[in-house]
């Protein structure tokens, strides 16, 4: 999982990288981001290489990104390597972003697919690593909504067993004498 921020809206959003792509001697990222419980978007965006690894960005030259979402789509539907490889696409299976990516959604953006797609393309191209089949991957968004007000709850119930003890108390001494 990596962390991305959205140019348009500044907002952070966890992507699961799907593969990478060498085409023309330009590498690119597929990644997915989760959209709905069932749903994910899937996003394409140039990767940039300096010394420490790679960055991406979402600049396109004219034709690139036609050209990026129609094998996308191949990949998306499993075609084979060897077709890919014979279309001059080869796919790149550890790709590292280093630092704050930012990526503009609607020039990134290739497809809507059901996630269970998303886990089913990697297995198929052998993309998940045994460390992603080890460690569960909690969901930001699902991990605040889980634990948001938690303690406070458990507080207020603790706060709401005393007070209805103490009107208890005060009723028993108003009513005994």
């Amino acid at each position: 999982m990596i962390e991305l921020i959205d140019k348009g809206s500044n907002k952070k959003l966890m992507a699961l990288v799907m593969c990478g792509i060498k085409y023309r001697e330009l590498s690119y990222l597929v990644y997915s981001i989760r959209r709905e419980e069932e749903d994910a978007n899937i996003f394409v965006s140039r990767l940039v290489s300096n010394s420490e690894g790679y960055t991406i960005i979402s600049n396109f030259d004219n034709g690139e990104k036609e050209i990026l979402e129609g094998v996308v789509k191949k990949i998306i539907n499993k075609t084979s390597v060897e077709e890919l490889e014979s279309d001059g696409f080869s796919i790149i299976s550890d790709v590292s972003l280093i630092g704050v990516n930012y990526f503009d959604v609607k020039k990134s953006y290739v497809s809507t697919i059901p996630r269970i797609l998303v886990k089913s393309v990697m297995e198929y191209y052998d993309l998940i690593k045994d460390s992603d089949r080890v460690v569960p991957v909690i969901d930001v968004a699902d991990d605040k909504k889980y634990n948001e007000g938690f303690v406070s709850n458990i507080l207020l119930i603790v706060f709401g067993v005393f007070l209805l003890i103490f009107c208890v108390g005060v009723i028993y001494e108003v009513f005994r004498g």
